[in-house]
């Protein structure tokens, strides 16, 4: 019997992997997600407070929309976190980072969240976010709660694509799979079907207790560093494949955290890891959304795979992941020397800066006759920012007055999505 309902998603879902698809193969470039930019004017006035290039959320119905959270615990969970995390070292190759936006706190400018870039090997991160700590509790408590079991499993039905991606690395014979923040299993369950053992882990309590019932009883509750659940890794291992997919990005200091892929990866292991892209992500909705640790250009991604073992064998993009532009997956192979494996480094700082007046239409505001403009990105209702003379002017010359800072006031900094 036909599922209409699944068949009326596939309809709707199409036109955009084939605009998405087109794009891709004319230019690259091309594909980019972009925030809709349109010039407006408010009745207000904002004067900066500081050399760098400077935003000011505007207040009308849609910031309170997208920022305001459902209940007042909620709130006050997000609101003024204190003891915030601060680094300037990449996560992926431990060199200086370059602050680029910060969002910052108009009655406290002391509280901030801060976003960076790695000029050595392309990455872009959070350098000032609240603690592991903080994140570890969010996904223990808050995340995947806003929908129901149902309603999560209709859109994660189980899919033979990663599975047939990756058999011709796979060769013969039964193997270990380990499934790193594994959700619901549907990426995996093929494997299962075919005969191979999984081991999954995942941090949030719902999707744990679904997977070891419908999936595998080898499920285990917890971040990969928790102590608990780096003995249970290493008492089922070594793994034949080690498969993540989308969970890197929400991971502190991924090249770190993973560590004990070195150990527990058998000799020939394969590695899949599916990540968004810097790029190509909504910077806006990236930087807002804090659940994103970071965000992986192609070659800090490939750097990450020498740094815990792996030579990259396959990096491509991925417009199948919610039909969107933005994804990216690497096939990577445990090498016997990671110290030879040649990766970029040393990128130009004018490529960024490119970047930056690009996505945040900065050659746009300079020429602005008015004192305000909205943002619109993907799924999102527009955002009213004001905008100073002083700014306009600061946008000739991006380089020189960075971060870009974002004033909100009342309001929290970033969203967590449930």
């Amino acid at each position: 019997m036909i599922d209409l309902t699944r068949l009326k998603n596939r309809v709707l879902g199409y036109p955009p992997y084939a605009y998405y698809f087109i794009l891709e193969r004319l230019n690259r470039k091309w594909s980019i997600e972009r925030t809709r930019f349109r010039a407006c004017t408010v009745n207000a006035e904002v004067q900066d407070y500081s050399n760098s290039i400077e935003f000011f959320l505007f207040k009308e119905h849609n910031r309170g929309n997208e920022f305001e959270q459902p209940t007042e615990e909620r709130a006050k969970l997000v609101s003024n976190i204190a003891n915030k995390f601060r680094t300037d070292a990449c996560f992926v190759c431990a060199s200086p980072l370059t602050p680029i936006v910060q969002i910052v706190n108009f009655d406290d400018h002391c509280d901030y969240v801060e976003y960076s870039w790695c000029q050595q090997c392309d990455h872009s991160q959070y350098s000032v976010l609240p603690s592991k700590e903080w994140i570890t509790n969010w996904y223990l408590t808050n995340w995947d709660t806003s929908k129901s079991l149902d309603q999560n499993l209709e859109v994660r039905r189980p899919t033979y694509r990663y599975y047939n991606r990756l058999k011709e690395y796979l060769g013969g014979g039964k193997l270990k799979v380990l499934d790193i923040g594994a959700g619901y299993g549907e990426k995996i369950l093929p494997f299962k079907e075919h005969g191979h053992e999984l081991f999954c882990t995942e941090a949030t309590p719902r999707r744990a207790d679904y997977l070891r019932r419908h999936v595998t009883p080898n499920v285990f509750l917890g971040s990969f560093d928790d102590p608990g659940v780096q003995e249970q890794l290493l008492r089922h291992g070594p793994y034949d494949l080690i498969f993540s997919y989308h969970v890197v990005e929400h991971i502190y200091n991924p090249t770190e955290e993973l560590q004990l892929l070195k150990q527990i990866a058998s000799k020939d292991a394969i590695f899949y890891l599916a990540i968004p892209e810097f790029y190509k992500e909504g910077i806006l909705n990236n930087i807002y959304q804090m659940e994103h640790v970071e965000s992986f250009s192609r070659n800090s991604g490939k750097y990450l795979l020498k740094q815990l073992g792996f030579e990259t064998i396959c990096a491509k993009d991925d417009l199948f992941q919610y039909y969107s532009d933005y994804c990216q997956y690497f096939v990577g192979k445990k090498a016997e020397s990671p110290e030879s494996i040649r990766v970029d480094t040393g990128f130009n700082r004018q490529k960024m800066t490119d970047y930056l007046n690009e996505v945040f239409h900065l050659d746009q505001i300079q020429r602005l006759s008015s004192n305000a403009f909205s943002y619109t990105y993907f799924k999102h209702a527009p955002l009213t920012y004001l905008v100073s003379k002083d700014t306009k002017q600061k946008c000739r010359q991006v380089e020189k007055h960075l971060p870009i800072r974002i004033y909100h006031k009342n309001l929290p900094l970033f969203w967590m999505v449930s």
